[in-house]
């Protein structure tokens, strides 16, 4: 595939053996996840019969592994990164061990799905923020962009197709069958990552002499005193607010197209198919001259766009426009991911990571109750014009304030290097 064509850039997996690894590993642990997503719900709801119950242990998860996120991104910046995954890695295998066998008894526990499921989500997203922290030592820099999109892909192609998978296999078998298949996914993720090198975050060893285990400069401090990166980190959390709209969407149909859940469905698939297409035709990216322009851009037209789905009165016209949606963004995780890695320090890269990880799971959930309070206030379609209006402006205000993101250039700064204080003075001029 042409390095100069629009098609997806494959050159990470074609020339990087451990980058080959560690994104196999990471799709397999995706659809591991998809799983989980679904069999814990079903079983829940099936000794339970609560929906409370089912949202409850979807949120102490989800919380838990917020919590994970920013743990492994600060474990990630001390310790062999490699062992740190592997460690992660086995416990969030023995937790779906653990899920199977539960499910198999006369009387699972509630307690112990609960229990299992929250150390799967803190532990298993220590992995998370570790492998994010691996990646940009593993290639060169300038294939990141194509990095970003593989990502992106195989997160939204596992978000589509491992919950389908995983409602066959509980129909077809038992739910037990589903964590024994999510259990066996791990394994292959650990035998493949064992593989990778030994990892030590850089300055360790001065760390070690020194008797400190922290660089000279602070995430909160770097991440607060570098635009580029806070700019790409406040523009993640708006992203991630405007998400919070698929919690309209059973009200749109139910208002514009009768309630027919095969409307809700399409809709709901709409923005992983626009991914998908956006990201196997990202090569453009990496040539861009402005990519932070590019960036913002694409953050005010997503909304713009989804502002149009609340004025669709036909479902095809809908669907079209959550494609778009789904593609747009797309663009911008890919352009994210690219510059956060670019313009951290590799000591720093755990803790950013980890913090952009999180951030980004906490703005998805806080943009569900705020579009969920506008739905309470407005008609299912007016809520989500509204919506997405509001947020629109928030982007159009980011792009006057967050100038230093819009006028970076595609170019790569070099913060690989021990002098971690003088690079950073470098970067602030």
């Amino acid at each position: 595939m042409s390095e100069r064509g629009v098609l997806l850039d494959l050159r990470p997996l074609r020339e990087s053996a451990p980058f080959r690894r560690v994104f196999i590993a990471r799709t397999i642990s995706i659809f591991g996840i998809g799983m989980l997503m679904v069999g814990v719900p079903i079983q829940m709801y099936a000794l339970t019969e609560s929906s409370f119950m089912v949202g409850l242990v979807a949120a102490v998860e989800g919380g838990a592994s917020i919590g994970g996120m920013v743990v492994g991104g600060i474990l990630a910046d001390k310790y062999d990164r490699k062992t740190l995954i592997l460690f992660a890695r086995t416990v969030s295998g023995l937790t779906f061990v653990g899920l199977a066998l539960n499910a198999m008894l006369e009387n699972p526990s509630t307690v112990a799905i609960f229990v299992l499921a929250v150390v799967n989500g803190l532990i298993g997203s220590i992995s998370i923020a570790a492998l994010f922290a691996v990646i940009p030592s593993l290639i060169p820099k300038d294939q990141l962009v194509g990095v970003g999109a593989l990502n992106v892909l195989s997160a939204r192609a596992g978000a589509v197709i491992s919950p389908a998978l995983g409602g066959l296999l509980i129909a077809a078998t038992s739910v037990a069958w589903n964590y024994w298949v999510a259990a066996a996914g791990t394994v292959i993720t650990i035998v493949l990552l064992s593989g990778l090198p030994s990892m030590m975050p850089p300055g360790h060893e001065h760390d070690h002499e020194s008797g400190h285990g922290e660089p000279p400069v602070s995430v909160t401090g770097f991440i607060f005193g570098h635009r580029v990166v806070g700019g790409v980190m406040a523009v993640g959390v708006i992203a991630m607010l405007g998400s919070g709209v698929l919690v309209l969407v059973p009200g749109f149909v139910d208002e514009r197209f009768t309630g027919d859940s095969r409307a809700v469905g399409m809709l709901y698939a709409a923005g992983a198919i626009g991914a998908v297409l956006a990201t196997v035709t990202s090569g453009w990216l990496g040539r861009l001259a402005h990519p932070g322009r590019v960036l913002m851009t694409a953050l005010v037209a997503a909304f713009a766009v989804q502002a149009l789905v609340g004025l669709a009165t036909g479902l095809v016209v809908a669907v079209l426009l959550l494609v778009v949606v789904g593609a747009v963004t797309s663009v911008q995780e890919v352009l994210r991911y690219s510059i956060i890695q670019t313009h951290t320090p590799t000591a720093l890269l755990g803790r950013v990571n980890g913090l952009w990880a999180a951030q980004e799971v906490a703005g998805l959930s806080v943009g569900a109750l705020i579009a969920g309070a506008f739905g309470a206030a407005f008609l299912p379609s007016t809520a989500v014009v509204v919506y997405s209006l509001t947020l629109g402006g928030v982007a159009l205000l980011s792009t006057v304030v967050l100038g230093s993101l819009r006028r970076v250039t595609g170019g790569t700064p070099d913060l690989q290097t021990p002098d971690l204080e003088t690079e950073l003075e470098k970067e602030h001029r």
